[in-house]
């Protein structure tokens, strides 16, 4: 005979996000602690960079994770018609708004050293 729980009182674990009980010290998925009292605060993002492929956008939202900067990458390819490049195929980078200056500078530096190496080749 199985036994039903009933009246358990869930938390949502702050790293993977599902439900667990209260009574733990860790999170029955993930293992994190769960001893952080106030509720973890919503973080605003801003879009950092829209560019043409996935691929690019990954490699700036890793750029910008080695700094210690979080970022994700919104795609959105129409993958019901297979389009991956054009309009149709912008990949966007996010960050949290208190980094956005952070961000902006290092991809700007990124950017300036790739033209530097670029001029360096052809000449």
């Amino acid at each position: 005979m199985r036994k039903e729980i009933t009246d358990l009182n869930y938390i949502t674990c702050p790293v993977c996000k599902n439900d667990t009980p209260v009574d733990g010290e860790h999170c029955l998925i993930c293992g994190a602690e769960l001893t952080s009292p106030e509720p973890e605060e919503e973080l605003e993002w801003e879009i950092v960079r829209t560019v043409s492929t996935v691929i690019e956008a990954e490699l700036m939202a890793g750029r910008l994770r080695s700094h210690g900067i979080p970022a994700i990458v919104l795609s959105q390819v129409d993958s019901t018609r297979s389009f991956t490049v054009g309009g149709l195929a912008i990949a966007k980078v996010f960050v949290p708004t208190i980094h956005f200056a952070e961000a902006t500078q290092i991809l700007a530096t990124d950017a300036d050293q790739m033209e530097e190496d670029g001029e360096g080749e052809h000449e």
